[in-house]
């Protein structure tokens, strides 16, 4: 059992390990972004399609849609009050 455990630990690590550059690389070419629109002055703009996008993409969600991920959210916190209550 032991040698499982610490073959599964190492795999998380080196799944850790290997997400670690690929957020820096991601975030740094996210700035270059930015202050690319900056320099041609098209940040503002850009900006606002973005948040125009966003606010379209909250409005089309249907409350069914909703209804279930709330009903979902009750659910688990169901079972997580549960659990908690039996391993007092």
């Amino acid at each position: 059992m032991r040698k499982t455990a610490k073959k599964k630990g190492n795999k998380e690590r080196t799944i850790i390990k290997l997400f670690r550059p690929i957020f820096i690389i991601v975030f740094c070419l996210l700035i270059v972004h930015v202050y690319y629109l900056s320099t041609i002055d098209q940040l503002v703009p850009q900006l606002m399609k973005l948040s125009a996008a966003l606010i379209m993409f909250a409005k089309s969600i249907p409350t069914s849609i909703l209804l279930v991920f709330g009903y979902t959210l009750v659910i688990f916190y169901a079972g997580y009050i549960v659990g908690k209550k039996l391993k007092s």
